[in-house]
């Protein structure tokens, strides 16, 4: 009778291949799957964060020349106010008040017998002028106020992109530390398939010899 027909004690060939097979499902086992999927999902979730942060961080970015530029125009104030002045016009209401006023004191003046009278016509430049300036400072007061909260603005935009690159770089830190967390475990996981590879070939090659 033959010894290896699975009879009368011989060599048992269902067992060897069942072993076999056990053995076998370890050889295709890809121990670094985990790791992929890991790395997937923190590559999926790093650029969700990235896309939140960016716009803040574009933002600052572009603010940054806009703010030096600000900067530049004030270094010396003299001509910076000069500049403003330059492009300074009489208003409407400022101009309609200095015509009431004129016609005010020409009808006092005519009234009282003062008409071409040096003071008289003193008090008129005084009030034109007064009427003048009043106007002129309220107009430039309005020009600084709106070029601070420019410039005020400008800052703000900066440090909210200064925010979001410091959360970039703690996010990329992390994100670089997982990943070679990750990458370590999947090499070490690798290193042992391959030795449990090798274990497995002999312990097939047992069965047989």
């Amino acid at each position: 009778m033959d010894s290896r027909n699975g009879n009368g004690g011989g060599f048992d060939w269902g067992s060897a291949f069942g072993a076999g097979a056990g053995l076998l499902s370890g050889l295709f086992t890809d121990s670094g799957a985990p790791y992929d999927a890991a790395m997937d999902q923190m590559q999926k979730y790093l650029k969700q964060a990235q896309g939140f942060q960016n716009p803040f961080y574009n933002a600052g970015t572009g603010a940054i020349p806009k703010y030096q530029g600000w900067l530049d125009k004030m270094q010396n104030p003299t001509d910076f106010i000069n500049n403003l002045m330059g492009q300074y016009q009489q208003s409407p209401a400022s101009i309609y008040r200095q015509q009431q006023a004129l016609r005010a004191a020409t009808n006092a003046g005519s009234a009282s017998g003062l008409t071409g009278s040096t003071p008289l016509t003193q008090q008129i430049q005084q009030n034109a002028a007064d009427i003048s300036s009043e106007d002129m400072d309220k107009w430039l007061s309005n020009v600084l106020g709106i070029n601070t909260q420019y410039g005020t603005g400008q800052q703000n935009l900066m440090n909210q992109g200064a925010n979001s690159a410091n959360a970039l770089t703690n996010l990329l830190g992390s994100y670089g530390k997982s990943m070679g967390e990750a990458a370590y475990g999947q090499k070490a996981a690798q290193n042992n398939s391959t030795g449990d590879l090798i274990g497995n070939i002999a312990s097939i090659a047992s069965l047989f010899f």
